[in-house]
């Protein structure tokens, strides 16, 4: 007994220009017919350009950003320090970035309390 997958134009589009395709295949017991759902990806799409993450704050080797969804905290420290004094050089700056981030408002935070 033969099977055939169901596939969306776009997916089969994507499978036919050589690139990967990732999603889900899915079995409906009624019809016992097996269908495919291609992951939307937003970078596939043409014209997406991924949105550049805002810094907020710079330390001497480390920064804090803040993405569409995230805050993005960096921290390093030299080689050349001892683990002890690097693991201390990199807390302080961890929680000089913390403290910035708890204590700063940004401008629509502001606008609301108006």
């Amino acid at each position: 007994m033969k099977k055939y997958v169901e596939f969306s134009d776009e997916a089969l589009e994507c499978l036919l220009t050589g690139k990967a395709v990732e999603g889900t295949l899915k079995m409906d017991l009624m019809t016992r017919q097996v269908s495919f759902n291609m992951f939307n990806r937003k970078s596939r799409q043409p014209g997406y350009v991924r949105p550049k993450d805002l810094t907020l704050y710079e330390t001497t080797s480390g920064w804090l950003k803040k993405s569409v969804k995230k805050f993005k905290i960096f921290v390093s420290a030299n080689n050349k320090m001892n683990r002890e004094r690097a693991a201390t050089e990199i807390l302080r700056q961890a929680k000089e970035l913390a403290d910035y981030l708890k204590n700063n408002k940004t401008i629509e935070e502001i606008m609301n309390e108006i």
